[in-house]
């Protein structure tokens, strides 16, 4: 073994910094393909994973660097220098702690089972390992000067190694033993659950990296959280670095570099689950668009062809009616009565039918397509002039519960105008920003005096309320702009989710 052992004491420069490249590497690529958006449970928590890959490997470059730049600087600032890196090892291990645990709050969110204290066992990890880090370097003595092997060999390394003393040492064993080694473990448990939550989005490719992912965890929770540096107690006294080097010949950063380069491939192979479930979003996104354009052109062309037809036919019944004078014509005159009435039953049976197919807005989340079907119910039951105005480089996306609201509160302003106002028309105006939707209903109906009271008003005060109410819900700004012979307006805006109108293709 002592050729193997002085193989890699020629090179250990090169096998210190591809240590500290494999993670940061990992970090890296991980902080750039991340999506905070996504639905996925693996989603939230990748950016603690990508901070333990940066920081982790900014301190492992430090058994490298800093021996390099002690022929350079002062040695106040090489002190400053190691006392630094001691300082990021436990923080990276608490990150990748904090990502384990992130990991097992988003699988158990779907069972209910969460415990938002466990979210803060990581940082209360952290603070143990400080106390326990001053205390035991007390118990060591300040004469203990750690061993210098795991450095890059420097002469001008020892004295700054001997003044910072034996917090280098016992900081290790205790971050390793209370962080590296429980975090890891809980990564491994929080990536096998959240592969079985991927749904549609998981792969075979990416449940398989997942799971390869947890099971290099477990290897890394052995050679990062079991081999620590050297220490005057056990088991660092035990089993360490330097017992691995004399025992098999290889250092302990070759196995934690492969087991390290395991977790970064394995890790951004599964990064593609985000690609399939984009992929998805945009198939579903252009099938309810085709499924809504469609509905959309069948109820016009129920609206605009069959029922203006079957209302013109009932209009020359009435007047035929209205023409038969002849007290003998009674018999014809119920006849023409029987045909009218079936002639109402099948117009709102297709106008039944025309609000269904339009429903299907509410589900698609539509906000624009969702007040367009509701107007055009209107002007199919009173035939009343509608204008419609749309503007805006963005399209409104509501989630489920929004959608229900607009609907409801389009439907209320739409039934004042019906009940109340006597308008000749209405004009919809909607537009669309960056962050909020708004749509303005005028009418040019009879108004009413804003300053009457409830009881005078009557049945118009309570549709106003029902229309405040689900402003509130909407989270929305609601202005009410009326007076007596001069119509009513209604102005809504609301903050909403969006798309560039060129997301989806036509």
């Amino acid at each position: 073994m002592g050729w193997l052992a002085e193989l890699f004491e020629t090179n250990r420069i090169i096998v210190l910094s591809v240590y500290g490249q494999v993670f940061f590497v990992m970090g890296l690529a991980v902080a750039l393909q991340s999506r905070r958006r996504s639905r996925l449970p693996l989603a939230g928590p990748l950016g603690w994973l990508a901070a333990f890959g940066i920081v982790h490997g900014f301190m492992e470059w430090g058994y490298l660097f800093v021996p390099i730049q002690a022929g350079f600087l002062p040695q106040p600032v090489i002190e400053g220098l190691l006392v630094l890196q001691l300082l990021l090892k436990p923080l990276s291990f608490a990150l990748l702690f904090q990502f384990g645990v992130e990991l097992l709050h988003q699988a158990t969110r779907e069972s209910g089972a969460q415990r938002s204290y466990v979210r803060w066992v990581p940082a209360a990890a952290l603070l143990l390992w400080a106390v326990a880090t001053i205390t035991l370097s007390a118990n060591v003595g300040s004469n203990y000067r750690p061993d210098a092997r795991p450095w890059l060999p420097s002469a001008e390394l020892l004295p700054a190694l001997e003044a910072v003393g034996a917090p280098l040492a016992v900081g290790d064993v205790v971050a390793r033993a209370m962080l590296a080694l429980p975090g890891s473990l809980v990564v491994a448990i929080g990536l096998h659950r959240v592969t079985g939550l991927l749904g549609p989005a998981g792969t075979a490719a990416g449940a398989t990296a997942l799971r390869s992912a947890a099971i290099a965890f477990v290897v890394y929770a052995v050679v990062a959280g079991l081999v620590p540096l050297p220490a005057p107690f056990p088991p660092a006294s035990v089993l360490n670095g330097q017992t691995v080097l004399d025992t098999l010949g290889v250092p302990i950063e070759v196995f934690r570099s492969l087991t390290g380069l395991a977790i970064a491939v394995a890790i951004i192979v599964s990064l593609e689950v985000f690609e399939r479930e984009t992929d998805r979003a945009l198939a579903d996104a252009r099938r309810n668009e085709l499924l809504a354009r469609e509905r959309e052109r069948i109820g016009r062309d129920l609206h605009d062809g069959i029922i203006q037809s079957i209302y013109a036919a009932g209009l020359h019944l009435e007047q035929a009616t209205a023409e038969l004078d002849d007290d003998d014509a009674a018999e014809t005159k119920s006849r023409i009565g029987t045909v009218m009435g079936e002639l109402n039953r099948i117009t709102n049976d297709i106008r039944g039918t025309i609000f269904d197919l339009r429903s299907g807005e509410v589900e698609a989340r539509d906000a624009e397509a969702i007040i367009l079907s509701v107007a055009d119910e209107l002007q199919a039951q009173t035939l009343v002039k509608l204008v419609i105005r749309s503007e805006g480089l963005y399209r409104p996306r509501l989630d489920q519960e929004q959608a229900e609201h607009l609907r409801h509160f389009v439907i209320e302003a739409f039934s004042n105008v019906l009940r109340h106002a006597h308008a000749e028309s209405v004009t919809v105006s909607m537009r669309c920003t960056r962050r909020r939707f708004a749509v303005e209903i005028r009418d040019d109906g009879i108004g009413f005096d804003p300053t009457a009271t409830a009881t005078s008003r009557r049945g118009r005060a309570q549709g106003l309320a029902n229309i405040s109410r689900r402003a509130e819900l909407l989270d929305a700004d609601l202005d009410v702009d009326a007076g007596d012979g001069r119509g009513t307006t209604l102005s809504l805006s609301m903050p909403v989710a969006t798309v560039r109108r060129s997301t989806i293709t036509e």
